[in-house]
Formats: structure tokens, sequence, C-alpha cells
């Protein structure tokens, strides 16, 4: 099963983590498995927002290289959320410069699908958005979102509003945005 992994190295920095990227010897792309790498500054830190098509293919890949070549480059161990994802819109191979991670509360997954319908209807994917992941977390669901850029997203946010005033969720929504400075390439990319 597909997975969503939000990143967070707190105290670190784009060359600590350009330092990383650099030991790990990839090409521009992610290692087998890997579908979507993300990554930019957030709060007190850098944050990192992959998709990979397994838990297992991560950990792997974590415990060979992130964690020796992050350690190298000082920074600390990072802090890890992971998303099993329950359904996807497959990075499109724009590259994103804008992201969101957006926790619904209080809904479950036919509470999302509904909603989703509403968005999106039909699954028609937005202008713009160039991977969608969702899947059930602590408390309610998870949707992580990369844009071309902010404003398109803020657009399409402002369309959304009304539907999202509507749904049954339990308390407000979070929004974490992230300005993407940093992508590779899925590995599938490495193939066409």
């Amino acid at each position: 099963m597909a997975v969503a992994l939000v990143l967070d190295f707190p105290g670190g920095t784009r060359e600590q983590y350009d330092e990383v990227v650099e030991r790990m010897r990839l090409g521009g792309h992610m290692a087998p498995g890997g579908q979507v790498h993300i990554a930019g500054p957030h709060a007190d830190g850098w944050r990192v927002i992959d998709v990979w098509d397994g838990l297992e293919q991560f950990e792997r890949f974590r415990d060979e290289q992130i964690i020796p070549h992050a350690q190298a480059a000082g920074l600390s161990a990072p802090q890890v959320r992971a998303l099993e994802v329950d359904d996807a819109m497959p990075d499109d191979g724009r590259s994103p410069r804008f992201a969101q991670c957006v926790v619904l509360p209080g809904l479950d997954r036919p509470a999302f699908r509904a909603l989703h319908e509403e968005v999106v209807p039909g699954g028609a994917r937005p202008d713009g958005l160039t991977f969608h992941v969702n899947g059930p977390c602590e408390g309610g669901w998870c949707v992580i979102d990369g844009w071309v850029s902010q404003e398109i997203r803020d657009r399409f946010m402002e369309r959304t509003r009304a539907i999202l005033e509507r749904a049954p969720l339990s308390g407000p929504p979070t929004i974490e945005e992230l300005e993407v400075e940093r992508s590779m390439a899925g590995a599938a990319a490495t193939h066409a």
C-alpha cells in the first residue's frame, strides 16, 4: 500500500538538505519505489514530503540512506508522520512549487468521499494540481497536495471554502503550507 510521509528536520537547512541529496547520488530521481519528493523550509527547520509505493521501501531507504547521510550533514533525526494512502491522483510530471497538508477532523472514509466528490466532481484533476494523496489520520482524514503555484492553490481553496464550511467536521481544518524549493522526479520517471 502506498504511503505518504512528512519528515520534519528541526533546525535543518537547505544547505544540509542539499548535502544529503548530493551524498545519496540519485541523479535528481528518487530511489526505486519513490513516487513524489518535495522539500522546503518549514517552521524552524526543513520539511520533506515523500510518497512511496510502500512503507517497507521507504524504511529500507531511510535506514540505508537518509539516516547515515543526514547524520553526516549534521541534521537531527526527523519527526515523521506517515499516512496510508487511500486514494491518489498520481504525480503528473510537473514540479510543484507549493504544497499543503490538510487535516479534516472528524471525517471517516465515507464522509471524505462525499466531500471529495463535491470538491472535484467525477474525480477530475483540478487545474494546477501536480499530485494528490489522501487517507485516514488520527482524528480524521488527511489530504496532501502539490500545486504548480500558491496562487492557483489559493483560487482552488476559494472555490471550495463554502463546501468545507458545510462539511461535517468536528473542528476547523488544519492547513500546513510549504513553499517547495527542491523536488525530485519519481523513480518511474527514470524509465521514460
